[in-house]
């Protein structure tokens, strides 16, 4: 699938709760040198990750996409009552119904504002700036906030126990992707694109023969269980990612030399180098997060966006990607 833009971004906003866990601590809790004879310094050194933040154990995700949310509207100066959407994107929401985005819009003030939630998993976020971008399109809303606030610090917990309780290699070995991710919030906020700033271009692309790579879902007794297995999912993406970067540059009219920023979903070194390499722009153009922040599934797009440095007239290549697997490939200018 594939659509113009007709949105930019005009405001962005970040959360990140204060505590910090390490690699080893989490290594350290499953016991990984004493029952598999792994160092406790394996998962950093696999991932690159070395640490991740952790929000509170009664930490609802809502509460952290409130605060990027707030962040994004006290940045531009804009009325919260002046937003005509609230696109809730996370891959965990605070209840199965109303939408979470309901939450969202009576927290921050968006007393005007429609409520929707858009969930697919990691790519969440970047189907959610779609939508909202069909939304101003159409002139059905000026300003739209698409947020998410992730706390997959409650999987990382299910994931030690589970590893725990079932101490064998293989079981170490499904689970122990879920250890890299950080929790989270991220949010942007966007109006009709101008001559000089805007979404060039948005494709998507799913393969839903990949769904089982990675997964977490509620058995009968109300249980989380799922695995994450990280080197066929990045494999995966690549290849799906290369199927569609030569017609997204030939559709901007860009070349790779004209990036000035390369933003990818962020699972760890290996597959950001080579989400860089996939597409010709050189590393240093690819700001890292994972280092200090872990995977931030859905918030992992605006997070990097924000904490990059990037100015008004940079042109920014976002490579999205979610199990499913799903892809996107986004051209814009800022």
């Amino acid at each position: 699938m594939n659509m113009t833009g007709c949105s930019r971004i005009e405001s962005i906003g970040t959360y990140l709760p204060d505590q910090v866990i390490t690699s080893e601590d989490l290594m350290d809790e499953i016991h990984s040198e004493k029952r598999f004879g792994i160092p406790n310094t394996w998962l950093r050194k696999l991932t690159g990750i070395r640490a991740r933040r952790f929000a509170g154990n009664n930490a609802n995700p809502s509460d952290l996409a409130i605060e990027a949310g707030r962040s994004a509207l006290e940045r531009c100066n804009m009325d919260p009552a002046d937003i005509g959407m609230v696109i809730y994107c996370g891959i965990d929401r605070d209840w199965v119904e109303p939408a979470t985005s309901h939450r969202i819009q009576r927290e921050l003030g968006c007393k005007n504002a429609a409520c929707l939630d858009v969930t697919n998993a990691c790519h969440g976020f970047t189907n959610g700036m779609s939508v909202g971008d069909a939304m101003i399109a159409t002139g059905a809303a000026e300003n739209v906030l698409v947020v998410t606030g992730e706390v997959p610090s409650h999987v990382v917990r299910d994931c030690i126990k589970d590893i725990n309780d079932n101490p064998t290699i293989e079981n170490f070995r499904s689970k122990v992707g879920g250890l890299t991710t950080g929790d989270a919030g991220g949010a942007v906020i966007l109006q009709r694109a101008s001559n000089k700033s805007g979404v060039k271009t948005y494709r998507f692309a799913s393969q839903g023969r990949y769904a089982e790579l990675c997964f977490y879902k509620f058995d009968d007794a109300g249980k989380r269980q799922g695995q994450m297995l990280m080197e066929k999912i990045s494999a995966a993406a690549l290849h799906m990612h290369r199927a569609l970067i030569t017609e997204t540059y030939k559709e901007l009219r860009w070349q790779p030399k004209d990036i000035d920023f390369l933003i990818c979903h962020q699972a760890g070194r290996k597959p950001h180098q080579r989400f860089a390499e996939m597409a010709e722009v050189d590393i240093a153009k690819a700001p890292i997060t994972y280092e200090d922040l872990g995977n931030l599934t859905s918030a992992s797009i605006p997070v990097t966006i924000d904490l990059a440095g990037s100015k008004e007239g940079d042109r920014i290549l976002i490579l999205g990607t979610g199990s499913g697997l799903s892809v996107s490939q986004i051209g814009l200018v800022l």
